[in-house]
């Protein structure tokens, strides 16, 4: 208990001293580094209150939202240039109402006859539509020659690729297809009768095809021709012929021939030819095509008398065709054999009708010449047949 005096004596004169040593200030008090210093503390910067926009009037407002309902894209347009205009400091709600609208009614593209009418003719497909439109239009807009030339420029890349797709699944078609498939013809059938002074009844009947395969073409034709006149056959006459065909380049080709005949009235009974040789394709286009062949051939004729003879000839021959019309079309197919003992000249002129379908009409001019018929034998014979032709 004796201490405690003492404590509190020492106690006190400790808050004495304490407050005035805190009174006395040193003479140089220590700055700041400037360097350390904040730049925001150091140099606050001024502020103050930016005023709100006020809100877009509820007539403005209504007023646009008229418009909004009309669906009218102009009226919409026409209305918020004008709340705009009267109201600056709400350009950013009405440019958000704006755009609102325009994602739900996307502007209305006025009609391009020029655009519309290209547009059409590339849909159709028609080459020549297309490049007559494109030519049409580019003469008239000049000043969008550049982007219709590159639609037409497209246009062609596109169809050139169809075409090579097409022509590439026809050539993969045809390498797998067999030897019996793909073939395509025609048959033809005419009859003819006659009475009074001479009496006369007739019969035609032929029929052709082809195949086409990646480089080979093979035709086979057979026709039969029959009449009785007065009691007595005047036309007996039936003929095979066999052409295979072999593609060199796209004119160019190689062949072979074979005919067996039959004509009683020309004095034979059989007279087989037989060639190979090559061809070439004159003309090859969509309406006109030409093509020659020639090449060595082997001839025997059986007579009706009992004779035979065989000799080495030479055979030339050529094929046209010229499609007049859409429903017309003149062919022409002769062929020479020519030999030392004989020459004798084929040739049949056909002019095809299409009356409907698969169906059409020809009339036929077929003459055979001979140098050296037996005797008794005209040189020339010739024959005309009216039949209807069925394509299959």
């Amino acid at each position: 208990m004796a201490s405690f005096p003492r404590l509190a004596a020492i106690g006190l004169l400790a808050l004495v001293i304490q407050p005035a040593h805190a009174a006395q200030e040193p003479a140089n008090p220590p700055q700041p580094n400037p360097a350390l210093a904040d730049p925001l503390l150091a140099n606050p910067v001024p502020t103050f209150e930016v005023p709100l926009d006020p809100p877009l009037p509820d007539a403005v407002r209504a007023m646009i939202d008229a418009a909004f309902a009309s669906g009218q894209n102009d009226d919409v347009e026409a209305v918020a240039k004008f709340a705009r205009m009267t109201h600056p400091r709400n350009v950013g709600e009405i440019d958000a109402m704006l755009a609102f609208y325009r994602s739900g009614h996307p502007p209305i593209v006025p009609p391009d006859p020029v655009r519309n009418m290209l547009a059409a003719a590339i849909a159709s497909g028609k080459d020549a539509d297309v490049e007559a439109v494109a030519k049409l239009a580019m003469d008239t807009h000049p000043d969008d020659a550049a982007e219709i030339e590159a639609r037409l420029v497209a246009y062609r890349a596109e169809r050139q690729r169809l075409k090579d797709e097409a022509a590439a699944a026809a050539r993969a078609k045809l390498a797998a297809a067999k030897f019996w498939q793909n073939w395509k013809g025609e048959g033809q059938i005419g009859a003819s009768q006659s009475s009074g002074n001479t009496k006369s009844a007739g019969l035609s009947a032929g029929v052709a095809l082809s195949r086409q395969g990646i480089d080979w073409t093979h035709k086979l034709r057979a026709q039969a021709d029959y009449q009785r006149t007065n009691g007595r056959t005047s036309v007996e006459r039936y003929l095979v012929e066999l052409e295979p065909q072999y593609r060199i380049n796209d004119r160019a080709f190689a062949f072979g021939f074979g005919r067996w005949e039959h004509d009683r009235i020309l004095g034979y009974d059989t007279r087989w030819n037989v060639s190979g040789g090559l061809g070439y394709k004159v003309i090859d286009g969509k309406t006109i095509s030409l093509s020659l062949k020639g090449g060595p051939a082997w001839r025997q004729t059986d007579f009706i008398s009992g004779i035979s003879d065989s000799e080495l000839t030479a055979l030339g021959g050529l094929d046209f065709g010229w499609q007049l019309s859409p429903t017309l079309r003149l062919t022409q197919v002769a062929s020479t054999i020519v030999g030392e003992a004989n020459s004798s000249t084929n040739s049949l002129t056909a002019l095809n009708a299409k009356l409907t379908g698969a169906l059409s009409a020809r009339i036929a001019y077929a003459a055979q010449i001979d140098t050296s018929p037996p005797p008794g034998i005209e040189r020339v014979d010739t024959q005309t047949r009216f039949t209807l032709v069925y394509g299959f």
